[in-house]
């Protein structure tokens, strides 16, 4: 027959057990943070004030956002709006994921941000083509920018991949889409999207950017705001329970 002392040490060392072991089940100690960015509403980043985004862009943004925020603090997240100058910068989190929609002869695409890289700079607050170096005129930025580790970026591309899939399913003809398939761009690929600014005013574990498709091409879609909303959201969450930050 088993001691009484020895039942009581092996049910003190299981219970040790269970609290050292993680649980899928059980909900992390703090919600993740999740930064979602409606693109180019003001107030906007230094360096970008000229950047206003195409026609209706911003109203397209803002409400995407709030409804992306909504859902995602329906499943658990810390979801914290950011407009186009980042808050909190430099803000921790899990996530950050920039929203926008392109020009009329553009498409639907999805960015991440790289290692060994930094954000573009052009003309004054926003004007003529992106580089990786100032020009003469162009205007200051904040400082100091955050950077890239080789692990967010791999973080940022299972991301971006997740979202690309998720998003393809209804980024559809049936939906109102036109202008062809969701891209995934390639490291060196648009830096405008490959290296936007906010990737650098974040320590987000993950950080990416959706243009969610062509205004006036795609507009049918882009009026689908919920439909958009949640594939852009089952994205984060499927993300963040891959990473141990929300539970299945």
């Amino acid at each position: 027959m088993v001691s009484t002392r020895r039942r009581m040490l092996t049910g003190a060392a299981v219970a040790a057990f269970l609290a050292a072991s993680p649980a899928s089940s059980q909900a992390p100690a703090t919600k993740p943070i999740v930064w979602v960015q409606a693109g180019h509403e003001g107030p906007r980043e230094p360096g970008y004030l000229a950047q206003t985004g195409a026609s209706g862009e911003i109203a397209f943004t803002v409400r995407v956002a709030g409804e992306v925020e909504r859902r995602l603090r329906d499943a658990g997240v810390d979801a914290r709006h950011t407009p186009g100058r980042v808050t909190g910068f430099p803000s921790q989190g899990a996530v950050f994921i920039s929203i926008h929609h392109d020009t009329p002869d553009g498409h639907a695409a999805i960015g991440h941000a790289i290692a060994g890289a930094g954000e573009n700079w052009y003309h004054g607050e926003g004007g003529g083509t992106a580089r990786s170096t100032p020009y003469a005129d162009s205007a200051p930025h904040r400082t100091p920018a955050t950077t890239v580790s080789g692990a967010v970026e791999a973080r940022s591309r299972r991301l971006a991949i997740r979202l690309r899939d998720r998003y393809a399913k209804v980024f559809t003809a049936a939906n109102g889409a036109r202008s062809g398939g969701v891209r995934l761009e390639p490291r060196n690929g648009n830096r405008r999207m490959m290296r936007y600014f906010g990737y650098y005013r974040t320590r987000a574990d993950a950080r990416v950017l959706i243009e969610s498709g062509a205004g006036g091409t795609d507009a049918a879609m882009l009026r689908r705001t919920d439909v958009i909303a949640k594939a852009i959201a089952g994205a984060i969450i499927g993300h963040l329970r891959d990473e141990g930050r929300l539970p299945r």
